[in-house]
């Protein structure tokens, strides 16, 4: 069985947000106008929300796990705010185009 996947591949800005989270939800800037994905990588397992108006994480919020990676569609001004689910840690915001 042959499993087709469609791959893309992303450019870096060069724009890296570090957002610090703790048991209080974390904000990062706004996201630029030329960008529409992110590679967001964390240093522990968090909670994440992606919005524009910034929308507070939760930990009922989509979980990312520690030290893996994902790629998510954005839009120019969204606001990515995260919460730890266990210990303090940061969440690296790679800002990426087609």
């Amino acid at each position: 069985r042959i499993i087709l996947r469609n791959i893309m591949y992303y450019k870096l800005t060069g724009t890296v947000q570090k957002v610090d989270y703790t048991d209080s939800a974390a904000n990062s800037s706004a996201i630029s106008a030329q960008c529409r994905y992110v590679r967001l990588y964390a240093t522990t397992d968090c909670h994440i929300s992606i919005s524009n108006p910034a929308v507070t994480a939760t930990t009922a919020m989509t979980p990312l796990q520690a030290k893996d990676y994902e790629i998510f569609k954005v839009a120019p001004g969204n606001i990515i705010s995260a919460i730890r689910t266990s210990g303090n840690g940061s969440l690296y915001i790679s800002e990426l185009t087609e």
